[in-house]
């Protein structure tokens, strides 16, 4: 969801409303998404490198995520409607209580539902990730648990912390030809990866229905390098 900061400066808003609007696109977004049948969707909300930035931005992401968090979770059509999970997949000890408590609700509120798994990466980078992964495994070597010669790509993507099945589609918005540290184990195999020069807030319809039919073309070229 990239692109935020930028759709607001071009329109002399403050960095916040263009994450304000972010979060209205993402609610619509999802809305299609469901209709079209997806079962898994995963979203780059804050990035670690993030609480680089201002600290005034910062606290301010923090406050909007808090507030948002508890809105989908208890006011949002969408996941009311639609019986849809969220779940909060990050780094949770670099925020604050009042955040992880936000993100704790949420995650409580829907557990029991059965429609689409909404991830929210926050506060996420993948090498965070795989860090985390790959400690789980050697803490489960030395509590005797698994042996070294069992470990494999199987054993350290069971203990990564998106807990879905391998995108089939990963988009980048806002030009930006990069991954940025997002899902790099998940989306090294079979993923169709689009790179989009649109404003996260401007993605629209069309956006995705260009981006899912570019997919449906490649998807026999990606069936056979899985093969």
């Amino acid at each position: 969801m990239d692109g935020n900061r930028r759709y607001a400066r071009m329109r002399h808003r403050a960095a916040t409303s263009g994450h304000i609007s972010g979060f209205d696109n993402l609610t619509r977004v999802l809305d299609w998404c469901n209709a079209l049948g997806i079962t898994h969707v995963s979203v780059f909300a804050f990035a670690i490198n993030n609480f680089n930035r201002s600290p005034s931005e910062v606290e301010a992401l923090m406050d909007l995520a808090t507030n948002k968090l508890r809105e989908l979770a208890t006011k949002s059509k969408l996941v009311k409607q639609h019986n849809v999970r969220i779940c909060v997949v990050g780094n949770r000890s670099l925020l604050s209580k009042e955040v992880q408590g936000a993100a704790e609700f949420a995650e409580e509120e829907t557990k029991n539902n059965t429609g689409m798994r909404l991830n929210i990466c926050f506060p996420y980078s993948a090498t965070d990730e795989i860090s985390f992964a790959v400690q789980r495994v050697a803490q489960d070597v030395q509590a005797h648990e698994l042996r070294v010669d069992e470990v494999d790509e199987r054993v350290v993507a069971d203990r990564l912390r998106i807990k879905s099945p391998d995108p089939d589609i990963l988009v980048r918005t806002s030009g930006q030809v990069r991954f940025s540290n997002y899902m790099l184990w998940q989306s090294a195999k079979r993923t169709h990866i689009q790179f989009i020069d649109v404003f996260w807030p401007d993605f629209s319809f069309f956006h995705m229905f260009c981006i899912l039919i570019s997919w449906q073309l490649s998807y026999g070229q990606i069936r056979q390098r899985n093969a």
